[in-house]
């Protein structure tokens, strides 16, 4: 078994370096703009993974509208097909799709949700030994594995109910994107990338790119599924403009999302998706190239450009004082009311002279503006 252990761990590519931002609910944005591709030292042995080479093999396809970006961890919106604000989703089938812990931890490090200094946590860190063996938790097929901005060396699994589980801050990987995997099929190993100092795994489960509570679907005590058939509301998700993220913009166009190559390769770039019919090669994202601006100056034309008249300078209109309230709704907190109104949990506190961002209830009414 040792020398098993060593075998596989000698697949894996080089280490990456740590970087600083924190996981922040709007970590997946701000990475758009650090995505790296891991490139892998695959041995001809073991390079003939089984690789998805149709549209068809691609977990719930139709359900994601065609999104397979093997790029970002969330590179488009999508909208949740609630009933009745409910949506059920079954876990595990008999022995097709078996459950798999993620890995041997030794405790949860930080919980999904409101952290203590007013962020939030948008999966769960368990905390590990160096190089713990990460697995699939269901089978499935690899989206990404890329070093992605603060989360960094990730891995995304979809599954074929839709359900997606990302697994971040690894050491190394030895799975490459469109990779079928079965549950308990080692991924990577824990380790220190992206932003954290200590050995752990950060996981987290996702829905048509929408991120909710891991232990919604795992009890992390007994180690298994909570419930085979899993319930989501729409309080159970926090849903983020793409790119939204303060006062950072991005400094190029939204990629795309597209289906993958049929020989895929991670280190590819994102371009934009030609049209298709269906059976036809998937293709890869790729994102647009911005036009030559130069070309079209005033300089190169040759052509005087008139002057603009000067224009009187317009008054600054006053900021509207009208006090903003709302109503708290059954499963509202401070934060996704704060996101619903672009304001801070700081702010409402303040406005409310409130001390403590858990004491809200349902029916309460609190300032926003």
């Amino acid at each position: 078994m040792k020398k098993l252990t060593i075998i596989l761990l000698s697949f894996f590519a080089t280490t990456l370096m740590a970087q600083n931002p924190d996981v922040t609910a709007y970590s997946q944005n701000i990475a758009l703009a650090d995505a790296q591709s891991v490139r892998f030292d695959i041995p001809r042995q073991i390079a003939s993974y089984p690789l998805i080479s149709e549209t068809y093999e691609i977990p719930a396809y139709s359900l994601y509208q065609k999104y397979w970006d093997t790029t970002h961890l969330r590179s488009t919106i999508l909208e949740i097909p609630f009933s009745n604000d409910r949506l059920m989703l079954m876990l595990v089938q008999d022995a097709n799709n078996p459950f798999v812990m993620p890995c041997q931890f030794e405790k949860i490090r930080t919980a999904y949700g409101e952290t203590k200094n007013g962020g939030f946590h948008p999966g769960i860190d368990l905390k590990t030994e160096p190089q713990t063996l990460v697995k699939s938790c269901f089978d499935g097929v690899v989206r990404m594995a890329n070093s992605y901005g603060d989360y960094g060396v990730t891995v995304v699994v979809r599954h074929y109910n839709g359900l997606e589980t990302v697994y971040a801050h690894l050491d190394k990987v030895c799975v490459k994107p469109n990779q079928i995997v079965k549950a308990g099929q080692v991924i990577g190993q824990t380790g220190t990338t992206g932003n954290t100092k200590e050995c752990i795994l950060h996981f987290e489960t996702r829905f048509l790119n929408e991120y909710f509570d891991p232990e919604l679907v795992i009890d992390f005590e007994e180690e298994d599924v909570l419930q085979n058939n899993m319930a989501l509301m729409s309080r159970d998700f926090i849903i983020l403009p793409i790119n939204e993220v303060g006062s950072w913009k991005p400094s190029a166009p939204k990629p795309s999302a597209a289906a993958p190559s049929i020989k895929p390769e991670v280190a590819q770039q994102p371009k934009q998706e030609a049209k298709t019919e269906p059976k036809q090669e998937i293709k890869t994202p790729v994102q647009e190239s911005t036009a030559d601006l130069d070309a079209m100056s005033p300089e190169n034309s040759g052509t005087p450009t008139p002057q603009p008249q000067a224009q009187p300078k317009p008054q600054p209109q006053p900021e509207s004082t009208e006090a903003v309230y709302h109503t708290v709704a059954a499963g509202e907190n401070l934060y996704r009311i704060s996101v619903k109104y672009n304001t801070t949990v700081d702010k409402i506190l303040k406005l409310n002279n409130l001390k403590n961002a858990d004491k809200i209830i349902e029916g309460q009414k609190i300032r926003v503006r």
